[in-house]
């Protein structure tokens, strides 16, 4: 039996007469790696927000293992959820190791426990440990910031990890490797949820065992990806399809 690691209830927010996320339903299992797709505005970053508590509900409410996280307390809660954004927010006065070290010394690790935690989450990001550990954040690259803010976010181990359009101001290239990257490192924490924001169509695609695509605040389908390419739940939906195939019919005539 699957279990239901999140649950949103008919949730809803709203700033004074506007409404960006409306009475939102939703169940994402244990291990489940899911896409949020959607336009500027769709409401995709506030239901993001909310499952973290950065952004609190007007209506519903939200579940996470089972528990109502408006009765829980937001830091604590936190600590469980790791979060990954774009502007990735090293500490450029910290190393590379203590900046992945720094939810594990709030949580009052010790430190052997901590270097071999930072040991483990460089090898998985694919930066070794005698290399990179030392450097300071001015010292790398985009693309490595963003594989240090990955192995941040895991440091505590937590069940939950979400990502807010992590790879959107990185150049294609490299963005690809770390589509593939995280790919891998959700493959061997098979126990991890992922939940990753893009408002790229091939990204969420290939990085989702389900998409979840968003429209105006509102839920407009919720599938795996081949069932929303073959049965377009709306309008909307059709017109992301048929976009993105009009873009590669761009690029194979130009290149024909």
């Amino acid at each position: 039996m699957a279990n239901h690691i999140i649950k949103f209830e008919h949730v809803s927010k709203s700033y004074q007469n506007k409404t960006v996320v409306d009475d939102i339903s939703l169940t994402i299992d244990q291990g489940e790696f899911i896409t949020i797709l959607g336009t500027s505005g769709s409401g995709k970053t506030t239901t993001l927000k909310m499952l973290n508590r950065l952004i609190e509900p007007t209506k519903g409410s939200i579940l996470f293992d089972g528990k109502d996280i408006a009765k829980l307390d937001a830091v604590a809660l936190r600590r469980q959820i790791g979060y990954v954004v774009q502007q990735i927010g090293l500490f450029p006065h910290l190393t590379v190791a203590d900046n992945i070290a720094t939810v594990p010394k709030l949580l009052g690790w010790d430190k052997e426990r901590i270097r071999q935690r930072t040991s483990e989450l460089l090898s998985l990001v694919k930066l070794p440990e005698e290399t990179y550990a030392k450097r300071y954040p001015s010292k790398l690259s985009g693309g490595q910031q963003q594989r240090i803010g990955v192995a941040r976010a895991l440091a505590a181990d937590p069940n939950v990890m979400l990502f807010d359009e992590p790879f959107g101001a990185i150049d294609a290239i490299t963005r690809a490797d770390l589509q593939e990257e995280l790919l891998t490192i959700h493959h061997r924490l098979n126990d991890k949820t992922f939940i990753f924001i893009t408002h790229d169509f091939y990204e969420a695609f290939r990085l989702g065992t389900r998409v979840l695509i968003m429209d105006e605040g509102k839920i407009v389908q919720f599938a795996k990806p081949k069932e929303i390419i073959q049965n377009p739940a709306s309008p909307f939906v059709n017109k992301l399809i048929e976009t993105a195939k009009n873009q590669e019919d761009i690029w194979r005539f130009v290149h024909d």
